[in-house]
């Protein structure tokens, strides 16, 4: 199963810049990933999906929990979605890609979102559980992880997105993620997926 390539539209480009313009290396690195594992993720399970619109959302999925970008009550997903749409709609993006955009970003910490009809929304959520989790690399060939791993290496990203989603849960405490706290044992999931960070 070969990756599937990075789509090099405008648009794109400029969610890329931003991607790498407001965040350190170790989250780019997880919102690459992210792209790659969520469509990889999707091969075979759903028909054909718009390339740009998931790239674009997983780009800019974890935008707001750069400290920068964050808001003080709003939880980052929300806050970045619209982020998100403000960015696109101002660079002349059709209504329909900045909605798909939005959602995607909105909804990727719902646990729901996995079986969401459009697999643009829910392929930013597996890949981004694929790689805080582990959840459904088994579902991928082994070579294909290791190939993911080795173009975008994960930098400390367990501890990373650990200090991060703390800082969220704690500042936000109606928040999903707060939630996944609380219920989900979030930050055992980050210490028990299969990584070597």
């Amino acid at each position: 199963m070969p990756l599937s390539p990075f789509p090099d539209s405008p648009l794109a480009r400029a969610a890329d810049q931003l991607l790498h313009t407001a965040c350190p290396p170790t989250l780019v690195a997880h919102c690459h990933r992210t792209y790659r594992f969520g469509a990889a993720l999707l091969d075979g399970r759903q028909g054909a999906f718009d390339a740009e619109a998931l790239f674009i959302a997983a780009a800019l999925h974890d935008l707001a929990l750069v400290e920068a970008y964050d808001d003080p009550v709003t939880p980052f997903e929300l806050h970045g979605s619209r982020l998100a749409a403000q960015e696109l709609t101002t660079r002349g993006a059709r209504p329909e890609l900045v909605e798909l955009v939005r959602d995607a970003i909105a909804l990727h910490m719902e646990i729901s979102t996995a079986d969401d009809p459009r697999p643009e929304v829910a392929a930013v959520h597996l890949g981004a559980v694929a790689d805080v989790i582990g959840l459904r690399l088994d579902q991928l060939p082994p070579e294909l992880v290791a190939e993911v791993l080795e173009r975008h290496p994960r930098q400390g990203f367990s501890a990373y997105v650990t200090k991060a989603m703390t800082r969220q849960a704690t500042a936000k405490p109606d928040s999903t993620i707060a939630a996944l706290f609380q219920h989900a044992r979030f930050l055992d999931l980050v210490a028990a997926a299969p990584f070597n960070d």
